[in-house]
């Protein structure tokens, strides 16, 4: 499962393609000087260079550097599961290794707590009647109770911990005030218990073809369940939405336990969970299709004069960040790229690159100051991914005139793009986006500037 893809035949264009498209005025859709180069693209983060960044206490010293390194190259898999545990903030960058085996044991002791009680709940609820809904246990859940054994994904406190951390008195006490803290919490029965048909009926079919979740009453999958439900639980205001399996599957898996599985994927669905609902996916789709028209018009108003300016087609992409178009192995690596936030539109790279692009203006303008005054829409950086896919795919999808054919075009990609060149392209349509907006700026000062004059 460790190693990379090296790419597809079927792609529109092999990385020299692609590279030498930048110093071709009249094909490139890139102009200008490019900052990312292919030689960027660096190896994972391998298990010295993770360790380089951990001081003799354990704790990460530079967060940037390391947030860089993983957008760069991805992670290893032999290290995935512990730089995943700072990445998703399952614990501080500034922890130390002896602070992290007590957060252990207190996120085990919270997990077990809240699972615990609406267990509890469900025992006594008794749900209404629906004639039109035969009341039934789903056939994973017979087969999983058929073929009891000790689960795969385990959280026994003493697991890794050590009995100078965490001793017999201590996890006592976490459980007591786990438990306190756990009862204190609102749970709607009625609406958790709708969760959990629908949940039921995404779990059996959620990576089957992984070695995780393969098999019939392969235990895992009632890890898998129990997670969604304790987030449904205590997350009402988002409950269960399908998709949220895909996204828990990957923290299950790279992690391997089920209370550290249980956190990761509620922190980063703090940072997502907006695009589980319509409105929150119909923003993100809406910000696909204003960059596609900014950097790309040619191509958006083909969409548009063949009805398919709404672009719904990029919704999968979105709502799995991609685990659907590349190898598993390729999609972790996507993930987690996306998620170091080294490349957003707030950071030092993308302010650098405007300054660059401010300072090359004045040149232009003979060193007089311009107040930028267009404001940019805060893409994050899977919209640019989007855009990448599009852009590399351009042509074929150019010669598309009909909605099915986009839809057959986009969904035989799956499996077959490059992850480098789609991941280079996206950073280059990011910086080349910084650098339009700067201009954009100053055209506009000089159109105001000629009204005044």
């Amino acid at each position: 499962m460790c190693e990379n893809s090296s790419g597809s035949p079927e792609s529109e264009s092999s990385q020299d393609d692609w590279q030498k498209s930048f110093d071709d005025p009249e094909t490139s859709q890139f102009n200008g000087e490019s900052p990312v180069q292919i030689s960027e693209r660096t190896r994972a983060l391998h298990c010295n260079a993770w360790e380089a960044f951990l001081d003799r206490d354990g704790r990460v010293v530079n967060e940037s550097a390391l947030r860089k390194a993983v957008f760069k190259g991805g992670i290893d898999c032999k290290i995935r599961k512990e730089v995943w545990s700072f990445l998703f903030e399952l614990y501080p960058f500034s922890s130390t290794r002896r602070e992290r085996e007590a957060l252990a044991a207190e996120n085990i002791a919270q997990y077990g707590a809240l699972k615990m009680r609406w267990k509890e709940l469900l025992k006594n609820y008794k749900p209404p009647v629906d004639p039109d809904v035969p009341e039934s246990i789903p056939l994973y859940l017979r087969e999983c109770k058929n073929n009891q054994i000790n689960n795969t994904v385990r959280d026994d406190v003493t697991d890794g911990l050590s009995k100078e951390v965490v001793d017999e008195e201590q996890m006592v006490f976490l459980n007591l005030t786990a438990k306190f803290k756990a009862d204190r919490q609102p749970i709607e029965i009625q609406k958790l218990y709708s969760s959990i048909r629908v949940i039921d009926k995404d779990v059996p079919r959620t990576d089957r073809g992984q070695a995780f979740f393969e098999g019939k009453g392969n235990q895992n999958l009632l890890v898998l369940r129990d997670i969604l439900i304790t987030y449904s639980a205590y997350h009402q205001d988002v409950g269960y939405v399908q998709g949220m399996n895909d996204v828990l599957s990957r923290f299950l898996i790279v992690l391997g336990s089920e209370a550290q599985a249980y956190w990761c994927f509620t922190n980063y669905m703090e940072t997502v969970k907006r695009d589980f609902l319509d409105d929150g996916m119909l923003d993100k789709i809406t910000h696909v299709r204003l960059l596609l028209k900014k950097m790309d018009e040619q191509l958006f108003n083909h969409f548009k004069a063949n009805g398919m300016e709404d672009l719904l087609f990029v919704h999968r992409w979105l709502v799995l960040t991609f685990k659907r178009e590349f190898s598993f192995e390729d999609a972790l690596t996507m993930f987690e790229i996306i998620s170091s936030q080294h490349l957003e539109l707030t950071s030092m790279e993308a302010e650098r690159e405007r300054e660059r692009q401010r300072a090359k203006q004045l040149e232009i303008d003979g060193g007089e100051f311009h107040a930028q005054v267009v404001e940019m829409t805060n893409y994050s950086f899977e919209v640019f991914v989007c855009l990448a896919v599009l852009e590399e795919y351009r042509k074929s999808l150019l010669r598309c005139s009909e909605v099915s054919s986009v839809y057959n075009t986009i969904h035989s990609l799956s499996m077959k793009m490059d992850l480098n060149i789609i991941l280079m392209r996206a950073e280059e349509l990011f910086y080349k986006y910084c650098r339009k907006s700067v201009v954009d700026c100053f055209q506009v000062v000089d159109l105001d500037t000629k009204d005044v004059s």
